[in-house]
């Protein structure tokens, strides 16, 4: 586990990332409680279980350390997740699975 703060202003979210070769790690938000947008069906950018879409299929290497790759994408998108609490629009970009949109 680790603790993140996005930015100064940010709030502190601790995280678990797992990873078990040969499969991608997964990162889920274990406090706080990750809440959604009003009017919001789901929260976007995430599998199955709340686990983070971080990059695409293929994109994270096993060569490459989950300090220098996951970790700052989880913080990146939990910086993407605190503008989308606030206006409903997702900043970050990228494609997710079940296409959850403001």
């Amino acid at each position: 586990m680790v603790e993140l703060q996005p930015t100064p202003l940010s709030r502190r979210y601790t995280v678990k990332i797992t990873q078990q070769p040969p499969f991608d790690p997964d990162v889920e938000v274990l406090v706080p409680v990750l809440r959604l947008h009003p009017g919001a069906p789901g929260l976007p950018h995430v599998y199955p279980g709340d686990k983070l879409c971080l990059y695409e299929p293929g994109e994270w290497r096993s060569n490459k350390p989950i300090a220098d790759t996951v970790l700052p994408w989880t913080a990146e998108w939990l910086y993407h997740y605190e503008i989308w609490l606030i206006t409903g629009e997702w900043t970050g970009g990228g494609d997710w699975p079940g296409v959850h949109s403001n």
